[in-house]
């Protein structure tokens, strides 16, 4: 799948790839040519050098032995006995002028300017050719011991063509060996882009709504396959996030409609008693409590944001964890009571620990609430602090109806509730609370929950040994 790209092709990362993997493919190939045609080319030109450089030591060693007319002899016998005339051969003396000259028969003589100096050691070069088609002449030339020059040479026009049609060969192997080059530099970008491509498309398709559009996965185990899936990692959690949101907007509405509903309808209340003092009382105490609750939604949001942010302030003081325990429970006996639950206190001080005693008051506090108010006539609900090493360990627990597994991981969400029948009267913010003032405190809160048989809430603080 790829998509519509309306940017200048000259910009196009694709296009950039495939310049790059044709560039490399194809100097590749062009260094594979240049590598072969020089070993080939020396390879050939070595195996005439050899011969003639073997002849020009030989005429060297003679003229050295027997002078410069001893070698003049060697050649005129030499060329009497053997067939020799293969080679291009002139002498010349110390003065320049040429003592002895031989040629094939259909070939004319060395010419008289030769664009070499002759050395102790054998000069190459290449003269043209007596072909009137044209021609080349390889040369090898070197001194003499005694003054004047041997120089040799050879008709390399038919090598130099091999070496010449082998370059034109080439040529023309490389105008498909570069096409080709082209054809797979744009496979190769292609597939190595589509990833990315798919990414584009993605987020293209999220940005128009489909929120459930993802990157296909390949499996290639690249890097880029490591880049797809956690790019669609991320969107999940995305996703998590805006339903979250989306049901704790939905859950704030709920919450706040009813006290707003119940506060308008004191106040319309109001206005038809007539004004009746007693019926006006009602209709503000009303008001009054309905306020209180948004006023505590509000403020318990407040608080999780700063205790999630790190910017509350806890009054930090050695407190006794055993009497807190107690206080907390204390203030729902009658609630308890009242709806048939037992509720205990296990904890015997002191229990000292370092910690804001008005915060913890609040945590304690909500997972009593919840316990209570989530345990059936007839249950129980237990408080317990007691000593764990170097820690005080607090357990709420309850054998109320418990938690469902797929909730337990979302129960401190804020606003988020269980219940979805809200048939118990709640703000899904005090175990969202806990969580964030036990934050602050820089320690966590456990939960252990079986449907049907109850739930326990737990958290440890360090223990204020010298207190």
């Amino acid at each position: 799948m790829f998509s519509r790209n309306s940017r200048p092709l000259l910009r196009s990362t694709t296009l950039r790839l495939t310049a790059l993997y044709s560039c490399i493919f194809i100097c590749s190939a062009l260094t594979l040519f240049v590598l072969a045609y020089s070993l080939l080319s020396g390879a050939v030109r070595e195996g005439d050098r050899v011969a003639m450089a073997q002849k020009l030591r030989e005429y060297v060693s003679v003229s050295q032995k027997k002078g410069l007319a001893g070698l003049l002899d060697f050649l005129r016998l030499e060329r009497e006995n053997i067939d020799v005339e293969e080679y291009l051969l002139r002498v010349t003396g110390p003065d320049g002028a040429t003592l002895f000259s031989q040629s094939p028969e259909d070939s004319a003589p060395l010419p008289e300017a030769l664009p070499l100096v002759p050395g102790p050691s054998v000069q190459w070069a290449f003269v043209p050719g007596s072909d009137p088609e044209g021609g080349l002449t390889e040369i090898g030339s070197r001194a003499l011991p005694g003054g004047g020059s041997v120089t040799i040479g050879k008709d390399a026009s038919e090598r130099e063509g091999l070496l010449a049609r082998f370059r034109v060969i080439f040529a023309g192997i490389m105008l498909p060996v570069a096409l080709f080059g082209l054809a797979a530099g744009f496979v190769l970008a292609r597939r190595v882009l589509t990833p990315l491509k798919d990414l584009i498309d993605t987020v293209r398709a999220i940005d128009t709504g489909r929120m459930d559009a993802r990157v296909p996965e390949v499996g290639a185990g690249d890097e880029l396959s490591e880049l797809a899936r956690l790019f669609n990692a991320m969107l999940d959690k995305i996703r998590t996030l805006i339903t979250g949101m989306r049901e704790a907007l939905d859950n704030v509405a709920h919450d706040l409609r009813t006290p707003a509903t119940r506060t308008l309808a004191a106040v319309e209340m109001a206005v038809a008693s007539k004004n009746d003092p007693a019926e006006l009382r009602e209709a503000l105490l009303d008001c009054a409590e309905e306020t209180r609750r948004m006023v505590a939604m509000l403020g318990a949001l407040m608080d999780i944001s700063e205790a999630e942010t790190g910017a509350m302030r806890l009054r930090l003081e050695v407190a006794d964890m055993a009497r807190l325990a107690a206080e907390a429970a204390e203030l729902y006996e009658y609630v308890a009571e009242e709806k048939g639950v037992a509720l205990s206190v296990a904890a015997v001080g002191p229990l000292p620990v370092l910690a804001d005693p008005n915060r913890l008051r609040q945590v304690l506090a909500n997972l009593i609430d919840n316990a209570v108010k989530y345990t059936p006539p007839g249950g129980r609900v237990t408080v317990a602090a007691a000593r764990e090493d170097r820690f005080v360990a607090v357990r709420v627990a309850d054998t109320g109806q418990g938690i469902a597994a797929e909730d337990q991981p979302r129960i401190f969400d804020r606003l988020y509730r269980a219940d979805r029948s809200r048939s118990e009267r709640g703000l899904g913010l005090g175990l969202s609370l806990v969580r964030a003032v036990l934050f602050a405190h820089g320690v966590a809160v456990e939960v252990k929950s079986e449907p049907g048989r109850g739930s326990a809430f737990a958290f440890r603080l360090p223990l204020v040994m010298d207190a």
